[in-house]
């Protein structure tokens, strides 16, 4: 009896080999699959249209974290320099309709070392493009370049960029580009406008872009949106060059 019972137990072994095995096998098919499903994505070209919310199709690419493009460089230096010192004395427009029916900006208070002075709304949504250890140093010079005559409508300042140079490498994540501009200055003296040499030495850092959170203000879309280049500005001086006037 006790030699049947074992008999019969040593019969399940060659089923459980074979069960296995054949298991083995499906997991290695299974394998080869998967392998082969990575190899031929891996062949595949990375997309490079994105469809935007709106409906906008652009194209876009790979690279580093602290990798920027020359194009995006330059056009973050001008479009953040034009929205600093571009002094109209009206608020920045943020719809259609106010594009249309522009409010007066009665402006934004700067503390000064000589009592207060004041900047633009524009100028102050620009200074967001500024390293926060620079910004506040900046918007006082700012304020010190600003004429009162904006905040009661009859100066007018309006920045023409003439140049941007290509990005020189500085650092990981830094270059330096060089900007020649004027301000013209425009009253009710002068309707030719004054012109004034801004030729300066801009230095620009990498960042991590902002996310945008859902809700947001005008104001905030604003600032969020001079952010989305994942660029700040961290330095500026006086650019010295011979053939400059």
């Amino acid at each position: 009896m006790v030699q049947l019972i074992e008999k019969r137990n040593t019969n399940y072994l060659p089923l459980f080999v074979l069960g296995s095995v054949g298991l083995q096998l499906v997991i290695l098919v299974f394998l080869v699959v998967q392998v082969g499903a990575l190899s031929r994505l891996s062949r595949q070209a990375a997309p490079t249209l994105v469809q935007m919310q709106d409906g906008q199709a652009i194209r876009v690419g790979t690279m580093a974290a602290q990798d920027r493009t020359p194009e995006t460089i330059r056009r973050f230096v001008n479009d953040t320099l034009v929205l600093m010192f571009n002094w109209s004395g009206s608020l920045p427009a943020a719809t259609a309709e106010d594009a249309q029916q522009p409010q007066p900006d009665p402006g934004l208070p700067v503390e000064m070392e000589r009592g207060k002075g004041q900047v633009t709304t524009a100028s102050w949504q620009a200074s967001f493009a500024f390293s926060e250890d620079f910004r506040q140093d900046f918007l006082k010079r700012v304020a010190e370049l600003t004429p009162p005559g904006v905040f009661s409508g009859t100066t007018q300042v309006v920045m023409v960029v003439n140049h941007v140079s290509e990005p020189v490498v500085v650092g990981e994540g830094r270059w330096q580009v060089d900007v020649v501009a004027h301000l013209y200055i425009f009253d009710e003296t002068n309707a030719l406008g004054e012109a004034i040499p801004f030729n300066r030495e801009v230095f620009v850092e990498a960042v991590t872009a902002p996310a945008v959170p859902e809700g947001e203000t005008p104001l905030e879309q604003a600032i969020y949106g001079i952010r989305q280049a994942g660029l700040q500005i961290y330095a500026i001086r006086e650019l010295n060059r011979e053939d400059l006037p």
